[in-house]
């Protein structure tokens, strides 16, 4: 219950901040950075916010919350939120294909946050394909499809598109969000995730012409 109640309290301080925040204490080169040249998108006529992430980033499980508070309350309606897992070594590249196999299962947002929980909170001592499925599995996504996806074609397509992407956006670390394929916003120092999502919101109002 106590923990439940903390959690609560951490989110309504995060739409607090949220909200608080100005933004025209933002700055280019402090804040966010404009790409040399404009990246394609993949959301046609909205505004893609493109975050490269992994499940064993505790960064990134961090900033998750605070995304999806963003993502249900306040994000404006134009904006459509892309997710790409690293996957640059043979660990990151797992996690990545649990991703993709999970979102092939159609998983839920609150069965990506229970990944992260797993990873992050109840931290168990070993960790297999069985267990991963079954975290799913208890936020209504189909096991059995999801360890059949995780060692498909199709999932190795999606990692491998995943890397090049990467390497294009030439991403070095995680979470990094890239708003309409012009800005970039880095992790922020201090694990200021709430601000960070406030330049995200920022910047896909400039990317809409939003006043």
């Amino acid at each position: 219950m106590q923990t439940k109640i903390a959690t609560l309290l951490c989110v309504a301080m995060m739409t607090v901040s949220l909200q608080v925040m100005s933004a025209d204490t933002f700055e280019a080169g402090k804040d966010y950075m404009v790409l040399d040249s404009k990246q394609p998108t993949s959301t046609g006529d909205k505004v893609e916010v493109l975050e490269f992430f992994s499940y064993g980033c505790p960064h990134c499980a961090h900033l998750e919350p605070v995304l999806q508070e963003w993502k249900q309350n306040s994000a404006p309606a134009d904006v459509s939120i892309v997710r790409v897992p690293v996957a640059w070594n043979e660990g990151f590249e797992t996690f990545a294909r649990v991703y993709y196999a999970a979102e092939m299962a159609e998983a839920s947002d609150e069965a990506h946050a229970a990944m992260f929980k797993l990873l992050h909170e109840d931290k168990p001592e070993q960790l297999n394909l069985q267990i991963v499925a079954d975290t799913f599995g208890s936020q209504g996504v189909d096991a059995d499809k999801f360890i059949q996806y995780f060692g498909s074609k199709e999932v190795t397509n999606r990692v491998m598109k995943a890397k090049e992407l990467a390497r294009r956006y030439k991403v070095t670390g995680v979470p990094t969000i890239f708003v309409d394929g012009t800005y970039e916003v880095p992790s922020p120092k201090g694990g200021n995730f709430p601000r960070m999502i406030q330049v995200v919101s920022y910047l896909s109002e400039e990317a809409d012409g939003t006043p």
